[in-house]
C-alpha cells in the first residue's frame, strides 16, 4: 500500500502529524542528546544539514510505501515532543517495527503509549500487518514498561543485535500481534 499524505492522529492530548522542515530546529537537537539517543542505536546526528536530510528521506519512504515517523506534538501548545513510526517492513509476511523517542522533559508521563495506540492501530487495519515488533535495549526500561502496558510479549534476547559508536547492545524482541490488539 503507498499512500501520499500522512494520516494525521489525534488523542486526548497529542496530535501525530508529518514530519516536516519547519521540525528540523528540534530534530537536530533531539538527535544531538546523548540523554535521548542512549538506548536509541543511533549515533548523534553531525549537522542540521543531516536533520534535513532525514525530513527529506521521510518523505521519499511516503512515495514508496516505505517507514514512515511522525512528529508528537502537544495538542494545547503546537511543541514537538519526539516522534514514533515504523521500519522493517516485510510486507509478503505482513509486518514491522515499531520505533519512538521522547524528550527527556517528557519522560514518565505516559505520552509514548499514547502515542503509539493510533499507530498500532493504523498498521493492523490500513497497513494490513498481522505482527508488530519492538527491539528495545534490556537498560531501557521505561520503554519495555511502555510496550509492555500495549500487549506486546518480549519474546527473547537479541545478543549483541544493536551497534552504537562500536559498542555491540544486547536487545530485546517484543512482539503484538495484531488478534490480540482486536480482540
Amino acid at each position: 500500500m503507498t499512500t501520499t499524505t500522512y494520516p494525521i492522529f489525534e488523542t486526548e492530548r497529542l496530535i501525530l502529524r508529518q514530519i516536516t522542515n519547519e521540525d528540523v530546529n528540534f530534530l537536530f537537537e533531539h538527535y544531538t542528546s546523548r540523554e535521548v539517543l542512549q538506548y536509541f542505536g543511533m549515533s548523534p546526528i553531525s549537522s542540521k544539514e543531516v536533520a534535513e536530510k532525514m525530513v527529506e528521506n521521510y518523505e521519499k519512504q511516503l512515495e514508496v510505501g516505505g517507514p514512515m515517523r511522525w512528529a508528537i506534538v502537544d495538542k494545547n501548545t503546537d511543541q514537538m515532543m519526539g516522534t514514533c513510526g515504523f521500519h522493517g517492513i516485510a510486507k509478503s509476511y505482513k509486518r514491522c517495527e515499531i520505533g519512538y523517542d521522547l524528550h527527556p522533559d517528557f519522560w514518565g508521563n505516559g505520552i509514548m503509549g499514547e502515542a503509539l495506540k493510533p499507530l498500532i492501530t493504523y498498521l493492523f487495519i490500513e497497513r494490513e500487518m498481522n505482527r508488530i515488533g519492538a527491539v528495545i535495549v534490556p537498560n531501557n526500561q521505561a520503554s519495555s514498561r511502555v510496550v509492555e502496558k500495549l500487549g506486546f510479549r518480549r519474546e527473547g534476547l537479541l545478543r549483541e543485535y544493536i551497534l552504537q559508536e562500536d559498542i555491540m547492545y544486547d536487545a530485546y524482541m517484543y512482539s503484538l500481534i495484531k488478534k490480540e490488539w482486536l480482540d
